[in-house]
């Protein structure tokens, strides 16, 4: 008898600490204001390197432009392949802000949750819709960057668009 009821406490124990584990980033989000937030279906899938579209600046170093070989694209995350040394690298989870969470927030808060972020690799979604959305590698703030961009799907294609370059996308079949 106490075997058993030893065995039920322990497994009882093993079950409620991985659930209180595995939901400790999303308990964070909501700290800081952060949902999780969900890719148009339209954009999912893995997308790879098809040809380089024009540039608007001329003098941008070719270090900064077309970046990736690869993007694969979940409901919830993204992950970069790299061509180039610059630009993200990795699996990033999208969490969305609300505009409340900005209001509550001092400067010291705001800031701990910017280092979380790009700490734990989030990028902060913005202005999307059935067929694109972008995104910026600063949780709080958006502002051009070469990390920063728009991806949308046009006639099958991925097309991922930044201040410094313009690519396309395909899906091997």
């Amino acid at each position: 008898m106490k075997k058993k009821l030893i065995t039920f406490l322990l497994s009882l124990g093993l079950v409620l600490s991985f659930g209180l584990l595995s939901n400790s980033n999303n308990a964070e989000a909501a700290a800081y204001g952060g949902k999780l937030y969900t890719t148009p279906k339209a954009l999912r899938g893995t997308w790879y390197f098809a040809k380089a579209g024009k540039v608007g600046t001329y003098d941008v170093p070719a270090q900064y432009q077309h970046l990736y070989k690869k993007i694969k694209i979940t409901a919830h995350t993204i992950t970069f392949t790299k061509r180039k040394r610059a630009g993200l690298s990795g699996r990033y989870t999208f969490y969305k802000s609300t505009k409340k969470a900005f209001k509550k927030m001092t400067s010291a808060k705001m800031d701990a949750a910017e280092k979380y972020a790009t700490k734990h690799k989030w990028l902060w979604p913005f202005d999307s819709g059935k067929n694109y959305f972008q995104f910026s590698h600063n949780w709080l703030y958006a502002y051009e960057s070469g990390y920063n961009g728009e991806l949308r799907v046009s006639k099958g294609r991925l097309i991922f668009e930044n201040i410094y370059s313009k690519d396309y996308f395909v899906k091997k079949r």
